[in-house]
């Protein structure tokens, strides 16, 4: 498993927990201020407050290959689904 950073929504306890055992490295999203690479929320709307500039991973500074956070919205999916996504870095394959 490679290493990347998770903000989960305030709430999400049951994903927090899962990634954590998982082997993920997950942080609270709100108030979090350094890069975070995935953010899962859940609900129909997110505040997009909660992103800020000091949660882009510079592409200058990092070692990661993908810059950019990706977005899971949680709702109706299990953590076999959310994993999936976080390892393919996509909802669905392109091919």
């Amino acid at each position: 498993m490679f290493s990347i950073v998770i903000a989960v929504q305030q709430g999400l306890d049951d994903i927090k927990n899962a990634l954590r055992s998982r082997g993920y490295q997950v942080v609270d999203l709100e108030g979090y201020k350094y890069p975070i690479d995935a953010m899962i929320y859940s609900g129909r709307s997110f505040q997009l407050s909660h992103i800020t500039s000091n949660n882009f991973q510079q592409m200058n500074t990092g070692s990661r290959d993908n810059y950019g956070i990706l977005l899971i919205n949680a709702m109706g999916k299990s953590i076999d689904e959310i994993e999936r996504i976080l390892t393919s870095r996509s909802y669905t394959p392109l091919f």
